[in-house]
């Protein structure tokens, strides 16, 4: 049976718990591909400069923070006056803390983390953001009503110039997994004009680095030849016995992902790729 919120909350739960031991924290927060990291980053921070997004000394928050790939990822290239990583599971929230008291965010930012759910109609007043990220969080809220409350606390929290940015696959037809709703692209742009938000941009990114969501049909049609990409990928970066191997391979891969997205990019409109999206949200 699909999983509910409810469900996927308790999972991350337990997969988030914070080590006994801190000597292993850093296995606990990786979480994404290397390949995706490569190919995903730099889309984005082209996205942040072409929107001319307030991340650098603005108010940043982090929706679903988990192991804190995005917090590090804004951290790394950014200093946002404040940053802010919520999630509806406690164990992340201390799992980002342990962490942050092993490291220094920039001078001039305030880092913090709470737990929150971005689908709770009671979600405390946070205040008004220049970016919100939510990477991975939606498609993982199945139940319509819940869905619809997120969007709409989302617009709430979102500053009048802000912008939202979302992970998305936005495939012609639904898809429902065990873990996801991937809503089709015309009932995730209505859900956004009934929540009071707009699509303002799609830029495609991780052709091979993600799960094809984008395509429709069973796993034993085309999306079978993409997860079988994806698990050779996965073998071949694992088959590298030194780190010199393994960021060849790593390049390799994510300079074959970028290439395939250059070539379609030139011939198929974002929205069309089956690869992930970023999807940038503004109030309307």
């Amino acid at each position: 049976m699909p999983m509910t919120q409810d469900d996927i909350r308790r999972h991350y739960e337990h997969q988030w718990q914070p080590p006994e031991d801190p000597a292993d924290l850093a296995s606990r927060l990786t979480y994404s591909s290397p390949v995706e990291d490569a190919v995903a980053y730099p889309i984005y921070e082209r996205l942040i400069a072409d929107h001319r997004l307030r991340v650098d000394g603005g108010r940043v928050l982090d929706v679903g923070c988990g192991c804190g790939r995005w917090i590090r990822f804004l951290l790394e290239r950014h200093v946002p006056r404040e940053l802010l990583g919520i999630d509806f599971a406690a164990s992340s929230v201390q799992l980002l803390e342990q962490w942050a008291g092993t490291t220094a965010p920039p001078a001039g930012c305030e880092l913090s983390f709470a737990t929150a759910d971005i689908t709770d109609p009671d979600l405390p007043d946070l205040g008004r953001f220049d970016l919100i990220n939510v990477g991975n969080v939606l498609f993982h809220i199945p139940e319509t009503e819940k869905f619809a409350t997120a969007l709409t606390n989302l617009a709430r929290l979102t500053a009048p110039d802000g912008r939202i940015v979302t992970t998305e696959y936005l495939p012609r037809r639904t898809v429902r997994t065990d873990w996801m709703m991937v809503r089709d692209r015309y009932a995730f742009e209505a859900a956004c004009t009934d929540a009071g938000l707009r699509i303002a941009d799609i830029r495609a990114s991780c052709f091979f680095a993600n799960d094809p969501m984008g395509l429709d049909g069973p796993d034993s049609g085309v999306r079978g030849h993409f997860h079988r990409a994806r698990a050779n990928m996965r073998a071949f970066i694992a088959a590298m016995d030194d780190a010199p191997s393994r960021a060849f391979a790593v390049n390799l891969l994510a300079d074959i992902d970028r290439a395939a997205l250059a070539f379609c990019r030139e011939r198929i409109a974002p929205i069309d790729l089956p690869s992930q999206k970023l999807v940038v949200l503004a109030r309307a």
